[in-house]
């Protein structure tokens, strides 16, 4: 095509409607002019030469409803037929016979999508590729929705955008989709405002009194002691799904249980009003496009998102595509960013909650031998993992009697809702119970733990001399074990921000490498193993010996339990 002087183009006849193929009309841009009766004629010029060759096609009204309907139909219409007059075969006019232009023009305007999609993708190389991926996105997406308009454009082709849609095409969408953004925060803040209101205020008050005529009527009342000292925890439960959970006197959050309960059988009938145009099968992308994206850092198989002067935090069942439905599973809402806490959500977890037993006297303190049975329980039914650089749960009370310790404490972490659960016997003080998040872990040091001698019976330090032994480190990526004349090493493992490792028992030519080379082959190996851990091919993963919840010490010995006649 050609900027030189353009051709004479002559204007519609009375009745015609002229339909351009390109966002920007005029000169020797192709059209369509589209009589009353449907039909119309399809006008290109080819520049050659000095001259405009122009070419006319009949075209049929569903060609027409197909150019007006996808902006990549029309595109395509003129690149590939102006491609198939002029470009491929510049020494002749017209490059194909008026048949060949006739298939492309019925294929592109007329045909299925697939059968476009294969003409352009196979007929013609010019548009492998990113033409083709975006011709699919687009025969499946609802462009009238932000995000998949979105998705379209930036998967197009580089040079084909600027032909689809204008800069002032471009500056009009992105004040389209500013402007809808807007109107959206401020329909869904307004929505939330009664609720982060009520936060943190006392059950009497007018604001969580104004929830709670929100929420329904008649809730089911349900009162409980958590942790150790005792807060007491409140919940209403309303027959709509809602829920308002208040801590010592205070609301601390909101829940809207999109699926069903047991009190709520049809889940939150309120979606779509708390959240315009949201429904309970809504997938991940749609959440975010009514609530905006979720707070960096704060996306995972959950999302915490900003809204108004409250955090709403969006818990899914489970990991799927953004785009699959019926995912959605809760919606709670609290004061403050529970990223680095534990979530009010959590406190009813079938895995962790009801474990601390307290004692029937009217101090309802904690009955320290009967939590540690309830604790063991869990740990063996899996639903608790114990962490081994705490006190072990079958040491507590003996080395909280020595009186060697300030502070006995036993952590374990919960397999279902991820808390972590803090035991702690304490010299002077009276036991304490309480769940931390992971964050919290990280801030606390156990106490060191006197040598078994100082405080165990014969039996407990019989097991323990029986115990694998720690007879070298590098201090940092592995540690060397050693059970009689076997040897094993846990060797640490990371990629990126993931960390790991694997425990293996060293073969017999391991070993006399080790014999022969010392630390040094240790270091060696355990680049070997880091190299490939996140390989699906990787071959050390076979050999690994960890168990979840076993230190490496348990798993060491259930390897050798396993085949007694190896053991020393």
């Amino acid at each position: 095509m050609s900027r030189k002087r353009g051709p004479q183009v002559p204007a519609p006849g009375r009745g015609v409607r002229r339909l351009w193929l390109l966002p920007d009309p005029g000169g020797d841009e192709p059209f369509i002019d589209v009589r009353i009766d449907g039909h119309g004629t399809l006008n290109v010029w080819v520049a050659r030469d000095g001259r405009h060759d122009h070419f006319r096609f009949a075209v049929t009204a569903q060609h027409v409803a197909a150019a007006e309907r996808s902006a990549l139909r029309r595109w395509a219409v003129f690149a590939v037929l102006f491609g198939e007059l002029a470009v491929f075969h510049p020494d002749t006019a017209p490059a194909r016979p008026p048949g060949e232009c006739r298939r492309v023009i019925d294929t592109t305007l007329g045909g299925i999508d697939s059968e476009v999609e294969q003409y352009l993708t196979m007929m013609n190389k010019r548009f492998l590729g990113g033409l083709r991926d975006s011709l699919a996105l687009l025969c499946e997406a609802d462009l009238t929705r932000s995000w998949n308009r979105e998705a379209f454009e930036k998967r197009l082709w580089f040079g084909v955008e600027s032909l689809i849609i204008s800069d002032a095409e471009r500056v009009r969408r992105a004040q389209e989709t500013e402007s809808r953004a807007a109107a959206r925060a401020t329909a869904v803040r307004q929505a939330f405002e009664p609720f982060n209101d009520a936060l943190l205020m006392a059950e009497h008050d007018d604001v969580v009194q104004r929830a709670v005529e929100l929420l329904g009527s008649n809730p089911l009342i349900s009162e409980f002691e958590v942790g150790a000292p005792a807060h007491r925890d409140r919940y209403l439960t309303f027959g709509s799904g809602g829920e308002i959970m208040l801590r010592d006197g205070a609301v601390t959050a909101i829940l809207f249980h999109v699926q069903p309960t047991e009190a709520a059988p049809h889940g939150f009938t309120g979606l779509s009003t708390l959240i315009p145009g949201l429904s309970r099968d809504a997938s991940r992308s749609q959440v975010e496009e009514a609530l905006g994206g979720p707070i960096v850092g704060r996306a995972g198989l959950n999302a915490t998102h900003a809204v108004g002067s409250g955090f709403v935090k969006v818990f899914y069942d489970a990991w799927a595509k953004k785009d699959a439905p019926n995912h959605l599973r809760l919606i709670q809402v609290t004061a403050e960013d529970t990223y680095a806490k534990t979530d009010p959500a959590d406190e009813r977890c079938p895995g962790c909650a009801g474990l601390l037993i307290r004692t029937t006297s009217a101090s309802g303190g904690v009955d320290v031998d009967a939590t540690i049975t309830a604790l063991h329980n869990g740990v063996a039914a899996g639903r608790l993992r114990q962490a081994h650089n705490w006190v072990a749960l079958d040491d507590m009370l003996r080395l909280h009697d020595s009186g060697l310790m300030e502070r006995v404490e036993a952590q374990l972490g919960c397999t279902i809702c991820h808390r972590y659960l803090f035991l702690a016997l304490h010299r002077d003080a009276d036991p304490t119970y309480e769940y931390v998040s992971l964050n919290d872990t990280y801030r606390r040091t156990p106490e060191q733990v006197p040598p078994v001698e100082r405080w165990g019976d014969a039996a407990r330090i019989a097991r323990e001399a029986q115990r694998p032994e720690r007879i070298a480190t590098d201090g940092n990526t592995w540690i060397l074990f050693a059970k009689g004349k076997h040897l094993f090493m846990n060797a640490r493992c990371w990629y990126s921000a993931v960390e790991g490792s694997r425990l293996i028992r060293l073969q017999a030519a391991e070993v006399r490498q080790y014999e022969r080379d010392g630390e040094a082959y240790l270091s060696r190996l355990q680049e070997a193993i880091n190299r490939t851990w996140t390989s699906d091919d990787d071959p050390w993963r076979s050999r690994d010996l960890k168990r979840n919840g076993m230190s490496d010490e348990e798993a060491i010995e259930a390897s050798l339990a396993a085949v007694p006649e190896e053991r020393e």
